[in-house]
């Protein structure tokens, strides 16, 4: 396994053939001006490349992700997933796929800064030089949609990460599936808890308002949380959107306040997140509930913000304590216990993410004939269902869009990451309100 950066000239040897990739990056990813249809699938099994099986031999999987910039602790996790499901794999003797063969997994990953103009670059790298067979994908909305081009001019077989796209940029490409749900239903996760959990006992809670950032992952989860949000009957005392470079949130942060939300949700990575809360305390603003953004379920937050975490909320595609009867890959608590030993510390669900994005390819090339050929794997992993640790996997086939699987949501109860949504066994009560600043 390696992970490097790509130097200066590395890049501009690769700009030519990128260029298109990387304009698509810095444009807000741009596939309104998508370049060409992919080509179609193959609906039959493509018969095997390799006539012999009992070999011992390897699949060389790459990506990248953000193992520096703002939001590089998203990055980071996903990667110490990635890596942690590589080593399982390896110690285990590797994948014993579909074709009699069985395959160590050769990993490589790159930092992409959070640059999407460097995701392109990177990709056309992996399949041109490192000779990938399979991509992971990188964390974040922007990074994983400038893949898109490279995907589906080389064919290759990617499997999301942590990254979500608004369904209105889809161009019919054929190589991708996603593991966790889209960025369109993030809010309704947590409308759903207050409807269910919070309403019965303060009506009030209807009155909410709906904040977020301009960019593709914070706008998409932002506007769709908001139609949602009004197709389920709240009342939306407050909506607006602000760009995602800002520097000072206190002037939204002003009207929010002045429009008397009973709830407050705003969608975030974490350099906004973060800023929010500081200028929240600044402006002694703190309603009944508050959603600051999505770095909410980061173990950071509560490590950065101590006794002022408390009683904030997020939504997670996964988190400890959130258990399903898995038939695929280790259990919850084996997966726990795993990444706590290698990493020292508890998973979140970006590292969850990461190593499902081996578990996914890992099935599918068991079940593959021809185990290395993104035709075959993708057409499995459309048809395919399992549950794993993470919940349900199931996409649908043509689009591979993420349609099994269920968003949680926390609460910060003093320094315990509370699961509040779904109800489970180890579902615990929602604090409400929170306390007032001052009270804390």
């Amino acid at each position: 396994m390696s992970e490097t950066r790509i130097s200066r000239r590395k890049y501009l040897q690769y700009a030519g053939a990128a260029v298109a990739a990387g304009a698509v990056g810095a444009a807000g990813y741009g596939l309104s001006k998508y370049y060409g249809p992919p080509a179609s699938l193959s609906t039959t099994p493509t018969a095997p490349t390799s006539a012999t099986s009992g070999k011992r031999l390897k699949v060389r999987i790459g990506g990248s992700k953000p193992f520096t910039g703002p939001d590089a602790i998203v990055g980071q996790s996903e990667g110490n997933g990635n890596r942690l499901w590589a080593k399982h794999v390896n110690e285990a003797g590797g994948i014993k796929a579909g074709d009699g063969n069985t395959y160590e997994v050769e990993l490589i990953l790159y930092n992409d800064e959070q640059k999407p103009e460097n995701v392109g670059r990177i990709y056309e790298k992996l399949i041109n030089d490192d000779k990938v067979d399979f991509l992971f994908g990188p964390a974040y909305g922007p990074l994983g949609m400038a893949t898109v081009p490279i995907v589906e001019k080389y064919r290759k077989f990617e499997v999301y990460g942590t990254s979500t796209f608004n369904p209105k940029d889809f161009r019919g490409w054929k190589y991708i599936v996603h593991v966790i749900t889209n960025g369109t239903e993030y809010v309704a996760s947590i409308l759903d808890m207050i409807w269910d959990r919070i309403l019965p006992i303060d009506p009030a809670a209807k009155n909410i308002a709906i904040t977020h950032g301009d960019d593709a992952f914070r706008g998409t989860a932002g506007s769709y949380g908001y139609e949602y949000a009004k197709q389920k009957g709240f009342n939306v005392v407050f909506y607006e959107s602000y760009s995602s470079q800002v520097t000072d949130l206190t002037p939204l942060l002003t009207k929010v306040k002045a429009a008397d939300p009973t709830i407050y949700i705003n969608v975030g990575v974490f350099t906004d997140t973060m800023l929010l809360v500081k200028q929240m305390r600044e402006i002694d603003f703190m309603p009944k509930l508050c959603m600051a953004g999505g770095a909410a379920i980061l173990n950071k937050f509560y490590e950065t913000l101590g006794k002022y975490a408390d009683g904030f909320i997020s939504y997670s595609q996964w988190e400890k304590g959130v258990i399903y009867k898995q038939d695929y890959g280790p259990t919850h608590d084996e997966f726990v216990e795993a990444y706590e030993r290698e990493y020292g510390e508890p998973p979140d669900y970006q590292s969850a993410t990461g190593y499902l994005q081996g578990l996914v390819l890992q099935k599918c090339m068991e079940l593959s004939r021809d185990p290395l050929n993104s035709e075959d794997v993708r057409r499995i992993a459309g048809e395919l269902q399992f549950t794993t640790f993470f919940g349900k996997y199931k996409v649908n086939p043509e689009t591979g869009w993420q349609m099994g699987h269920q968003m949680c949501v926390i609460q910060w109860q003093g320094d315990e990451k509370a699961v509040i949504w779904p109800l489970g066994e180890r579902t615990k009560p929602v604090i409400y309100p929170v306390k007032k600043w001052s009270e804390r």
